[in-house]
């Protein structure tokens, strides 16, 4: 759950939204308005809107008047590369050099059949910027998480107002106006995204007076729109402070050839009757607190330095919460590790009593000391005899063949079977004698026994085949040693001669 607060900070007042985020669910907190008048500051303004509320994040507007926007065709090629080539597009574009300069950009659907990467970017001049955070700081304490352009934050309003993304006709752009009273500020959303925006110089002060140069300004508005390859638009929806000045609709809707909208019912919990009613009025501070959510369509100006200058004074706020939240986690950690040690303990008492069921029953004597079990395993029985490796093998085998067979002997081997200690080679000779040969040779290892030819037969012409057999068994040295040792031992005893009596 997030608390987030818009701030549309004009020139004459300011209002603010603070919202409650769920799981696809919004709620309306507060709603809040003050005038900037002589004697009260904006960032007075903006501290007696918002109240004594403490939100988790916040966003503020930069006017429009103090930024650019931009439509840029880039080639399809650099869209890996956008913000450094957009970089250099927009320099040439705009009246400041862009290292004092910060701008933001979404990429636009792509018309069938054009190659081109159309993109909608917003340029402005980063001390205006660094102005905006410090108003919100000076006011309430922290630093706002977004700076959004103008009126380009309405889109943000289609996440409680799907109507804007599907208009009739479906396909059809809508324009959103923002009559504030000193300036309006128009955006032009396409299938749920901002195309276009553009800021008025004129709003409802000195209405009807100014009527006709209002209308004239928003006639060549829409009249760039088309220029630049847009589609008709299916109506316009009136938000803001001018948004409820009476026949403004009407006049509008003639003036324009539009159909003035009304503001779709936003699907918002909780909303009173007397909120529902100032809505049109609070659109644009809504649509800044909407853009804090993970699906934001609006810009956002903290790029770069701006962005690393961001501070997050709500955490200590949240101390209380956090801290909570820590010892939780430090008591499921604690609970686990003691958890963990009774099931060790208990697996290490199985293991102890399989352990003492094996040593009974291989060793003959029972333990559960894995130690005492590793030295009664070491003296138990079989711990004398020769080891199970063997200590001669095939490759053993072929080794002393290949030194047996003479240099002058052409020698084949068919087959090699070592099976149990037991060997069979069957090979090819000259001759009969050269087996034998052979057989003599092998007799030398010392871990073959009864070797001999078994049987021989013609192979072809000049080729003798002969059946080879052998048993593998190498004599301990070590038992030989002590039964030598021991043997001698004995017949120095039988051979000694023997005291006579009474000798000393």
């Amino acid at each position: 759950m997030h608390r987030l607060l818009g701030i549309d900070a004009g020139k004459s007042v300011v209002r603010a939204a603070l919202i409650r985020t769920t799981y696809r669910r919004v709620f309306v907190e507060a709603l809040g308005e003050a005038a900037v008048t002589d004697g009260v500051s904006e960032a007075e303004a903006i501290r007696a809107a918002v109240g004594l509320h403490r939100p988790d994040a916040a966003a503020i507007a930069l006017s429009g008047e103090k930024s650019f926007y931009r439509r840029l065709d880039l080639p399809a090629a650099a869209q890996k590369e956008v913000e450094n080539v957009l970089g250099f597009e927009l320099e040439a574009t705009v009246p400041f050099e862009m290292e004092d300069a910060v701008f933001d950009h979404r990429l636009l659907k792509r018309p069938p059949g054009v190659e081109t990467l159309p993109v909608f970017a917003a340029v402005a001049r980063a001390d205006d910027v660094r102005e905006r955070i410090a108003v919100v700081k000076e006011a309430l304490g922290f630093e706002p998480e977004r700076v959004a352009l103008g009126a380009v934050a309405l889109a943000n309003l289609e996440a409680v107002m799907p109507e804007l993304a599907a208009p009739s006709p479906a396909s059809a752009p809508i324009a959103l106006l923002d009559l504030d009273y000193l300036t309006s500020e128009i955006v032009i959303v396409s299938g749920g995204e901002p195309v276009f925006a553009r800021t008025l110089s004129r709003g409802t002060a000195g209405l009807p007076g100014t009527a006709p140069a209002l209308a004239r300004e928003l006639r060549q508005t829409l009249a760039a729109w088309r220029n630049l390859g847009g589609e008709p638009l299916a109506g316009m929806y009136l938000v803001g402070g001018g948004a409820t000045a009476q026949g403004a609709e009407m006049f509008l809707s003639t003036q324009l050839g539009l159909t003035i909208l009304p503001l779709p019912t936003p699907r918002i919990e909780g909303l009173t009757p007397e909120q529902a009613a100032a809505l049109p009025r609070f659109a644009k501070a809504l649509g800044l607190a909407l853009g804090l959510t993970p699906k934001t369509k609006g810009f956002n100006l903290r790029k770069g330095a701006l962005e690393a200058e961001r501070s997050y004074p709500f955490l200590r706020e949240k101390i209380p919460i956090l801290a909570g939240l820590g010892t939780v986690i430090a008591l499921s950690f604690g609970f686990s590790i003691v958890a963990e040690l009774r099931t060790l303990d208990a697996e290490r008492e199985l293991l102890a009593a399989s352990l003492a069921t094996a040593s009974h029953d291989v060793l003959g004597e029972e333990t559960s000391d894995p130690q005492k079990a590793r030295e009664l395993l070491e003296q138990g029985p079989g711990a004398a005899d020769e080891d199970p490796m063997p200590r001669v093998d095939a490759f053993d085998v072929m080794v002393q063949l290949s030194k047996a067979v003479p240099k002058e002997i052409t020698h084949d081997v068919l087959e090699l079977d070592v099976n149990r200690g037991h060997v069979t080679l069957q090979g090819v000779v000259p001759s009969v004698s050269d087996a034998q040969i052979i057989a003599d040779h092998m007799k030398e290892h010392r871990c073959f026994r009864d070797v001999k030819v078994g049987r021989t037969s013609q192979f072809t012409e000049g080729r003798h085949k002969y059946v080879l057999e052998l048993d593998l068994k190498c004599e301990d040295k070590t038992k030989k040693k002590k039964t030598g040792a021991a043997d001698a031992a004995e017949s120095a005893s039988a051979g000694a001669p023997e005291k006579p009596e009474g000798s000393r």
